[in-house]
């Protein structure tokens, strides 16, 4: 209990809900850019890039997921050669401002300062996002193993035996994507930080940020689904959800750093007395 009194005492007296602020405003930037890049890349392929964005359905609230799907679907009906190119150029760089606004945060929260001269420190951002934005893309295999497995199944053994799995489906989809993200979060926490970080020191965190964003974004998506943001916002009111599930991302981000950062501190005092 200890542990996690620290983790919300630092986020709010160091004001990391300001830093999750920033993190959430260069994310609404990029997301557009990214997913048009993604998707004009993959209308190359004969790939349905519907599968890809009802990949991202279960997670993103109602009004905002509708927002991303009209707008991605509206652009990329454009010329695909031009829209692939300038949307490269428009991820990469805004990209780039959310994991520098994220590195300076885990910096900030394992007490790790920059020795680096602001142009490699750049180029390092820089690095780290191609590497990721290489990286995202894998989770478009995830519907395919779906299919495979679903065709698997109800292939295969009894028709009783498939009407079982008919009810573990969910589960097994669930546990699919969460893997995916513990991977991922895994080895954002390694590389984002300014210095070297073991996988036992950062598992806790890329745990916690795999399970707790999923809950976050379902809950948040069935609270979004009661309140009628309309009345407020107007015409508005997809992007501000879409903001505050931005922020919501970005505090569970923060907070599973900070979590890590705790976890660092116990284990090194644990070393010193012995």
């Amino acid at each position: 209990m200890e542990l996690v009194k620290n983790v919300f005492v630092r986020f709010f007296k160091e004001r990391f809900f300001d830093e999750a602020a920033q993190t959430a405003y260069y994310l609404l930037l990029s997301i557009f850019p990214f997913l048009i890049f993604i998707l004009s890349l993959i209308s190359f392929f004969p790939i349905d890039p519907q599968q890809i964005l009802d990949f991202l359905k279960p997670f993103a609230p109602g009004d905002s997921f509708a927002l991303i799907e009209d707008n991605v679907t509206n652009i990329l009906a454009s010329d695909k050669g031009r829209v692939l190119s300038v949307s490269l150029l428009s991820a990469f760089w805004v990209s780039s401002m959310a994991v520098q606004a994220l590195a300076r945060a885990l910096n900030g929260a394992n007490g790790i300062k920059s020795t680096l001269p602001f142009w490699k420190g750049l180029l390092r951002d820089l690095g780290v996002t191609l590497l990721f934005m290489m990286l995202v893309p894998l989770s478009l295999f995830l519907p395919f193993i779906e299919s495979g497995l679903h065709w698997l199944v109800s292939y295969s053994g009894s028709v009783d035996a498939w009407h079982g799995w008919i009810y573990i489906w969910p589960v097994v989809r669930w546990g699919l994507g969460s893997i995916f993200l513990f991977f991922f979060f895994l080895l954002f926490y390694k590389i984002i930080p300014n210095e070297k970080l073991t996988l036992s020191e950062v598992w806790p965190g890329a745990l916690f940020s795999a399970v707790g964003w999923q809950v976050v974004s379902l809950v948040f998506a069935n609270y979004v689904s009661n309140v009628n943001y309309t009345r407020l916002y107007g015409q508005l009111s997809g992007i501000i959800v879409l903001v505050l599930w931005f922020y919501l991302t970005a505090v569970v981000i923060l907070l599973s750093g900070l979590l890590i950062a705790e976890v660092r501190k116990i284990r090194r005092s644990i070393k010193r007395a012995v």
